[in-house]
Formats: C-alpha cells, structure tokens, sequence
C-alpha cells in the first residue's frame, strides 16, 4: 500500500481571482487527497469564503493590480503555526513570491523538501504592469532567489524550462505538464443545444472560440486582424470569445474600428464548468494566438471536448500538437491566421479525423497528471531523507 503523505501546496493567489495556476492548484489538491492529506496556503481576499472540500489556510495580504495580491507570511503567526504544526511530507509551491519564498524557507527550518513550479512568463507580466525595467529587475532577481532556495524545481513544458534558464536558473529541472478535469460528457447532445438557444447558434457555421483572461498578453489583437480578412474575402464564421479582464474594453472598441463586431459574441466570463464545456462541443475550431502562456490549460479542455486549437508555431503551449495531425499551427502573423483558418475549414472531413485525435493525443486528465506527482512526491521524499537526514518530529 502507498504511503499516505501529509502535502502542502501554497500559491500566491487564488479565487476569486480566476487564472490557470488557481485551477490547476485545486485540482492538485482535490485529486491528491484521494490517497493523501493535502492543504493548500493562499492569500486571504476581503469578502471572500471559500466552498472547498479540502483544508485551506489563508495568509495576510493586500491587493496591488489586476486582483494581485500580496501576501505577508512572515508576519502572520496562524500561517507560520500552521506550518509548523502540519507535519508535512513535502510543500510544493506554485509561485516564487512571498508564499512561495516563506515555504521554500519554512522547507529549511523544518527540514522538509520543497518543490516549486514555473507557470508564467513572470517577466513579461511584471513589465507589463509597471513599465519599469528597475521595478521588473529587482523582482525578477528575488523570484530567482526563491528557485534557488527550493530544493526540486519543475515546470510545465520544455519551453518554461528554457524560460527558467533565461532568467538565470541553473539547477536541475523537471517537465510534469498540464491536464484538465473536463472529461467527454454523456450527453453532449444536450450541451449543444443548450449554448445553440441562448446564443441564437443553430444555423451558425464556422463557430470559432477562445476560452480565457481578456489581457493584452493574449495576443487577440493580431486574432482580430485575421478575423477581419476572413470578413474581407466573405468567410462566414462566429466567434466566441469567452472570458473576461483589462483588455476587454480595448478589444470591443477594436471590433468596430475592424468592422467585425457583428461576427463577435462577448459571452464574459463564465464559470459554470458544464455550461463551458457545451461552447467546446459546439464549436468548429479553438482559437488560441497567445505566445505568452508556458502551457495553458484551455487547449486541454478543448481537446478533451474533442475541438482541436489553432495556435502560433513554436509557441511554448504548442509542445504538444503536431500541425495537421491533432492540431494546428499558423506564424504569429495575421495573414497567416486567416489563410491556416480558411484551409483548415474547407477540409472538413479532415477536420474531423483530427478531432478525434487531438482528444487521443493531447487531452490529458488531472487523475493521470497527479498519479505521476504523486510517484515524484514519493522519490523526492526519498531523495531528500539520503541527502538530508529524516524530518525531525516534534
């Protein structure tokens, strides 16, 4: 029988603030308690409780920009106790900011193993927000110092790793990538129909889709572009661009300047992960021109609904896909996007094969993702005790 571990996963934001790391940090946590013990640390946000099965533990913590927080761990006796007190196996953190600094530190007074995650080009995004090259040095270089301070350093695609290297990480580094809770429905009929009446969709062809935060680094500017020459050269298509943040209002605006905003659905963001699931099932085509994210999840749930992407060539969350074979790729070009998107309609019967192998190919569940976690938690526990001595108890 398996070891029943005591695991701590922290993150350094969480709901109500919506993004892929909140999610994938829930379900590390609701799967691995099926044979574990598994608590998760996150900031405390004002007027929010959480509806989680599972222990949490909040930390102190004031908002900064676009629902950011940040968290005071070493000033916050109940985090501090209850670190203490856990007895934890392991601590895995998903953020090198203050949560995951503390645990990388809180890891060496207790002499516990830690594991951190890279899930974001934190780079990119720390510029964008502060248009400083001072304010994103020095961020940068105490992210990198937390890595540094971890014991086991992961990321979620061979890209990331690259991208970890760039900021200066030299140690060892493990791939574990991304899965999705989606799974194909019973009833997909149901789900379609469902969407079709609330959107007035029965008639519609060429439904393309886009599941996501509404940012700037989303590249949806350049989508736009290439929506508007399918419009230019009379392809009929809807698009549906789910989801909801800063770059929304620019995008609407964007949709009249192009004249495209007859062709658009802005549904905002929906959290109702069934309702979701029937815009997968009852689109064409998954639309995702970001070269910004390392390994997004929304691909995942696409190809678990059995709807391909079409993403930018090379991009990190493209590791996966095969051009042509269950998946597509275009260059980051919107001339590109427009042509690919054209070719790639008029084969349906293509279209179809590959939709019947993205979800053999890249769709990927939590359940396998974390029987593979689990495993490592297992040897690096191991490892950690032949390097480092048994945790002592108290």
């Amino acid at each position: 029988m398996d070891k029943k571990l005591k695991i701590l996963e922290t993150l350094d934001s969480y709901f109500p603030d919506f993004n892929g790391p909140t999610v994938l940090v829930t379900n590390y946590v609701k799967i691995l308690n099926n044979k574990n013990d598994c608590s998760l640390l996150v900031p405390k946000y004002p007027n929010h409780e959480d509806n989680q099965p599972f222990t949490i533990q909040h930390v102190k913590s004031m908002g900064i920009f676009e629902g950011f927080r940040c968290s005071f761990p070493f000033y916050d006796k109940k985090a501090k106790e209850f670190v203490k007190k856990g007895k934890f196996d392991i601590i895995h953190s998903h953020s090198p900011f203050p949560i995951g600094n503390f645990a990388a530190k809180m890891g060496k007074k207790l002499n516990i193993p830690t594991v951190i995650t890279l899930h974001t080009k934190f780079k990119d995004d720390i510029y964008r927000l502060t248009k400083s090259h001072i304010v994103t040095w020095f961020v940068m270089k105490y992210m990198l110092r937390t890595f540094n301070r971890t014991d086991y350093v992961w990321t979620v695609s061979d890209g990331a790793a690259q991208t970890l290297r760039e900021y200066g990480y030299k140690g060892k580094i493990d791939v574990i990538r991304n899965g999705t809770d989606m799974k194909y429905p019973s009833n997909p009929a149901q789900l379609i129909e469902t969407v079709n009446k609330e959107y007035n969709l029965e008639k519609t062809k060429n439904l393309f889709l886009f599941v996501g935060r509404i940012v700037e680094t989303k590249n949806l500017d350049m989508l736009f572009r290439a929506l508007k020459i399918l419009k230019e050269e009379n392809i009929e298509f809807t698009f549906l661009l789910v989801g909801d943040g800063s770059h929304l209002n620019h995008l609407k605006k964007l949709a009249e300047t192009l004249d495209i905003k007859d062709r658009i659905i802005f549904t905002g963001k929906i959290m109702d992960r069934e309702k979701l699931s029937g815009f997968y099932l009852r689109s064409d085509l998954f639309l995702f021109p970001s070269v910004y994210d390392t390994a997004s999840l929304v691909p995942l749930e696409a190809a678990s609904m059995k709807l391909p992407t079409l993403l930018v060539k090379d991009c990190q969350t493209s590791e996966t896909v095969t051009d042509g074979v269950n998946g597509f790729t275009a260059l980051n070009d919107e001339k590109d996007w427009a042509k690919r998107i054209k070719e790639i309609i008029s084969a349906p019967e293509r279209l179809a094969e590959i939709k019947e192998e993205c979800h053999k190919s890249v769709y990927r569940s939590w359940e396998d993702v974390l029987n593979e976690v689990n495993e490592k938690y297992l040897e690096i526990i191991e490892d950690y005790k032949k390097k480092h001595g048994k945790k002592e108890e108290e």
